[in-house]
């Protein structure tokens, strides 16, 4: 039987655009834990932190925390990453098979609108291209015209190494790993998942986050992107 863990991302490496999303939510039944988890790579609650340290974990924690929360419209009674965890399988639950656009809706949420997307009126058409504008957070829309179109490597492996500092409060102990030189991309490799030790449940994992991360960030980022367990 397969394990989930440990799970990798790889960010640059070139994938199809844009990712299809499934007509309902894809069923995973495992056993767990999965065998081969390294229990020296558990998260524990109030102790652990990633490289930033708890401070700017809980705040990232509670930005998408509040986003989750709007988008359900309602917040969960655990005030702890257990909340978090309730809040997902209330999506998976309430929105079905819209559950992967949902949680993709609470990523966008998750970034600020600025600089605004209207600015681009005010730079030559041939600086944004063909990068859609509709329906963009002003910051993902900028991001892709200025770094992910231009430099595709180093956004990749800027978006790596971001990921793997402001993000362990989600998904756990991770590290980088660089993939050959002709590949321009680098690997995020996720040592024990939280959410998806946590949750316990690969369903979850798959149809609220794999999915929806994926495309989040070869379709509002426009960097290549693909997650792997």
């Amino acid at each position: 039987m397969p394990t989930f863990l440990p799970l990798a991302f790889a960010l640059g490496v070139p994938t199809p655009r844009p990712l299809p999303v499934p007509a309902a939510p894809v069923r995973v039944v495992r056993a767990w834990p999965p065998p081969g988890a390294d229990p020296s790579r558990i998260w524990i609650e109030g102790v652990s932190s990633g490289p930033l340290g708890r401070a700017p974990d809980r705040l990232f924690e509670r930005i998408f925390r509040q986003r989750l929360a709007a988008e359900l419209g309602r917040d969960a009674a655990d005030p702890t990453f257990r909340g978090i965890v309730d809040l997902a399988r209330a999506l998976v639950a309430e929105r079905g098979p819209d559950v992967a656009l949902a949680s993709r809706r609470v990523l966008n949420e998750c970034f600020p609108d600025w600089p605004p997307v209207a600015a681009r009126r005010l730079l030559p058409a041939s600086v944004c291209g063909d990068v859609r504008a509709t329906g963009r957070k002003g910051l993902l829309f900028w991001f892709e015209v200025l770094f992910a179109r231009p430099f595709p490597a180093f956004s990749g492996r800027l978006n790596a190494w971001v990921t793997s500092w402001a993000a362990q409060w989600l998904m756990g102990p991770c590290s980088l790993k660089g993939l050959a030189p002709e590949d321009l991309s680098e690997l995020v490799l996720v040592h024990r998942c939280r959410f998806l030790e946590e949750s316990a449940c690969a369903s979850i994992c798959v149809n609220a986050c794999k999915i929806p991360t994926q495309a989040f960030f070869n379709e509002e980022m426009g960097v290549p992107m693909r997650m792997e367990p």
